[in-house]
């Protein structure tokens, strides 16, 4: 009896979101749910995943299905618990099961497929080549010469317009040329040769050497570890001339082994000595232990900066990994990893694997490879590693929990927290998440007894925290310094230089160019209905995408008449110009996303400046997260308070973060730190509060307005973005959705609709584009109602499930 599959395209696109049935032929009898398949598709062979077989019992007919045209795996791809994820994910982010699936395979697509052409076997007629056109002629003159011809080639030879296609295709047509598929895994496999002792070694077998004493050492060295690659042998200076000679004997078998490539093999670490954990520490552990007992798995470590929350991650990872399970150590940025690897691997050694975006789709397959084996244990990497094909998860830690970066910014729209804690319930794992500013929604949880809530709030050894002292530039203008160095900011950097020490300069780009603000006051244009910061737009106008009001942009300044009102932003090159005139003898090296292009420059550049070869370190928000550099006790802040002229309700919480989150990176050594920051908000709760490093007042007074304004954590949000080529056409379209929406859900006060407003990328790709965000209680009975109105499929329509930015 035949089979039947159903198979998921692996295509990105959103109005695909239903699988499709292939015959599935006798010779593939093998194939079960979750192998990858290849497949027909229009008029194209794409990759599929099988997600469901069953027997062909008259109810579909059959003669109208395509078949399998090729298998590319032998055994599943995808594990039940890979699945699952899938499936929550496409349910939960409102997405095709297709654009989930793709998240898991490396590189998101298995194999290269590419078209090539062919002469048909037929000979043409004299009577129908004359009726050729002198191109359509040496078209097929250029395929007798050469086999599978690829468009690539035939656009080289032939040019690439419109009337070479026109050709080909008539071609095509008439039948006198085929168009068929070649493609092949993205994966490739690369091996070498190994020796492998084949006898047992005495005394008798060494006396046959005697005479031989190349052969002779190399025998007594295989004795001792008995296999090793040639590479590695030929670095004991033995060759593989030595090595044949050992074989013929019967002595050595030379066997071709895969190598699984990893960039982090050769990582030189010092085995981590035997250390006694704090006392908050060992708090810590015992509540977790306690927790476990009791059927808590999810915990929130509240620490702060320098406090030793990695030796928890390393703790709990060492007693997962005794239970014979694997651990995920999610970091936000690529720049983070090398510390964090560095860390596990005194422990752990080659237990460990690291995936980003940055290894290459090869090293990421072997990557999977030996995750899916078990010959690692812990896998440490940016939000992609969520998608790493574990056997037995036990254990994922989400360092810096709070970072916007865990959030996937295109389709499909996931945030590592919400997969991270879906995941768990699927391998019945532990949640352990990790931060010196948790995010609101993750602290109003374990404040409600959701999440175990561990606190550790001294630093290691007693470390005091550093003073921070804040610069009002407004004052500075006053003073006439229209630099973007503060003077108290110079004389700490003058001091810190002087006693041989280390700077850590960060500059705030977040907001800058889209708001206008007075330098003179710090006057920042505002809507008057709302509140918030009116965004500017290259037309020359304000706009509140709350509101949708417009104001003209002033020359002067609305409330001291000043004529310094613009919109402004420095970048990272102009202050190293600033710093370099200033300090000419200092040595300055950048951390920016310029300057980390490379696969490990972000990694070499902070061991280099770890290293003391540079004075000051100077960089976006990357220099602010997780750097331990005891030499570094000086720390500038560049206008950490610009994120908070964004028009979004995050902009409090994101300015505290980071500010405390910069400012953690002084002091971590024997010298206490002292930090500058400069700001034209001084008074801004946000900024007072990031300077205390007062978290928990902090949140208190954000959690107040949360509540008043209904914003996360007292419902969800959904984002909603209209697209369309003519900008009346997107509003009426968005407006009209919000009019059916307020009509369904009128007797439910917890579902509110906002907008539309303009996007702060108004328009794309010609296209404008408007949003909605709608706040509710209740996510899946807004899904369902999304779903009703085809918006989940709707190509014209982004969907946004609990975005992080909302303008």
């Amino acid at each position: 009896m035949k089979k039947i599959a159903d198979i998921y395209i692996n295509i990105p696109v959103k109005s695909i979101a239903k699988p499709y049935t292939y015959l599935i032929p006798e010779q593939f009898d093998i194939l079960t749910i979750g192998c990858r398949v290849l497949v027909p598709f229009g008029n194209r062979i794409m990759e599929g995943f099988i997600i469901k077989i069953y027997p062909d019992n008259n109810s579909i007919d059959t003669t109208k299905l395509k078949e399998i045209k090729d298998i590319i795996d032998t055994q599943p791809w995808f594990t039940p618990n890979m699945y699952a994820t899938a499936k929550w994910m496409a349910d939960f982010y409102m997405c095709s099961l297709g654009e989930t699936m793709r998240l898991f395979i490396p590189g998101k697509n298995s194999v290269k497929i590419r078209p090539v052409f062919n002469i048909n076997d037929e000979n043409i007629t004299l009577e129908n080549w004359q009726k050729l056109s002198d191109k359509q002629q040496a078209l097929y003159k250029y395929m007798q010469a050469y086999k599978d011809v690829d468009l690539l080639t035939l656009r080289r030879s032939f040019g690439s317009n419109e009337n070479f296609i026109f050709d080909l295709e008539k071609l095509i047509n008439k039948n006198y040329i085929t168009k068929s598929y070649i493609y092949h895994k993205q994966a490739k496999k690369i091996y070498t040769d190994y020796i492998i002792l084949n006898t047992l070694v005495n005394d008798d077998i060494l006396a046959t050497l005697k005479r031989k004493p190349a052969q002779k050492k190399a025998l007594i060295y295989l004795n001792e570890i008995k296999e090793a690659s040639v590479t590695d042998l030929k670095q004991q200076h033995i060759s593989l001339t030595t090595l044949k000679a050992l074989a013929q004997l019967n002595y050595v078998k030379i066997e071709k082994k895969q190598v699984l490539r990893d960039s982090y093999k050769n990582m030189l670490v010092n085995k981590a000595q035997q250390r006694t954990l704090t006392e908050e520490q060992q708090t810590s552990m015992n509540t977790i232990e306690k927790s476990l007992s009791q059927g808590k798995n999810k915990f929130l470590l509240f620490g702060v900066t320098g406090s030793g929350k990695t030796q928890i991650y390393i703790e709990m990872a060492l007693k997962i990994r005794a239970l014979g399970k694997q651990v995920l150590i999610l970091v936000p940025e690529i720049v983070l990893t090398g510390q964090l690897v560095m860390s596990f691997k005194q422990y752990f050694n080659d237990d460990v694997a690291v995936i980003h975006s940055k290894l290459s789709v090869n090293e990421r397959n072997d990557t999977f490879w030996r995750i899916r084996t078990g010959q690692v244990g812990i896998v440490i990497g940016a939000r992609s590693a969520l998608f790493a094909p574990f056997l037995t998860l036990g254990l994922v830690v989400m360092d810096e929990e709070h970072e916007a970066s865990y959030k996937q910014d295109e389709s499909p729209r996931y945030h590592s927290h919400d997969v991270a804690e879906k995941m768990t319930q699927i391998y019945d794992a532990i949640l352990l998440l990790g931060s010196a500013t948790p995010s609101l929604e993750s602290f109003y949880k374990a404040q409600n007894g959701e999440y175990t809530l561990l606190t550790m709030k001294e630093r290691i050894d007693n470390i005091p925290m550093p003073f921070i002292e804040g610069v009002d530039m407004r004052e500075e203008l006053k003073h006439g310094n229209r630099k973007i160095l503060s003077r108290k900011l110079k004389e700490l950097i003058s001091t810190t230089l002087a006693k041989k020490q280390q700077l850590i300069i960060m500059l705030n780009r977040r907001g800058f160019s889209t708001f206008v603000m007075c330098r003179s006051c710090g006057y920042v244009i505002k809507c008057p209905q709302c509140g918030l910061p009116l965004v500017y737009h290259k037309q020359g106008k304000l706009q509140c995408h709350h509101c949708d009001i417009i104001e003209p942009v002033p020359d002067i300044c609305p409330k001291c008449s000043s004529r310094y009102i613009k919109f402004f932003g420095s970048g990272t090159e102009k202050l190293e110009e600033e710093l370099s005139q200033t300090f000419p003898n200092a040595r300055i090296i950048r951390l920016d996303r310029d300057t980390t292009g490379k696969k490990f420059a972000h990694q070499d550049i902070l061991k280099q400046f770890k290293a003391g070869l540079y004075d000051i370190l100077l960089g976006t928000q990357m220099v602010a997260k997780g750097h331990d550099i005891p030499n570094v006790t000086g720390v500038g802040i560049i206008s950490a308070d610009s994120s908070l002229n964004l028009p979004d309700f995050r902009a409090s919480e994101r300015t505290f973060a980071l500010i405390t989150q910069t400012a953690g990176r002084a002091g971590r050594g024997s010298q206490k730190g002292h930090v500058i920051l400069q700001t034209y908000n001084l008074e801004h709760y946000a900024v007072q509060y990031g300077m205390q490093q007062d978290y928990i007042s902090f949140y208190n007074e954000e959690l107040t307005l949360r509540k008043m304004l209904y914003y996360p954590p007292f419902c969800n949000l959904i984002k909603l973005i209209f697209q369309n080529e003519i900008e009346e056409q997107a509003i009426k379209i968005a407006n009209d959705f919000k009019m059916d929406m307020e009509k369904y859900f009128s007797d439910n006060d917890n579902i509110q609709v906002m907008g539309p407003a303009p996007a702060l990328i108004s328009k794309f790709k010609d296209m404008y584009r408007f949003n909605l965000l709608i706040k509710t209680n209740d996510l899946s009975i807004v899904n369902k109602f999304l779903r009703q109105k085809n918006i989940d499929i709707n190509k014209y329509i982004t969907i946004d499930i609990n975005p992080i930015n909302t303008n």
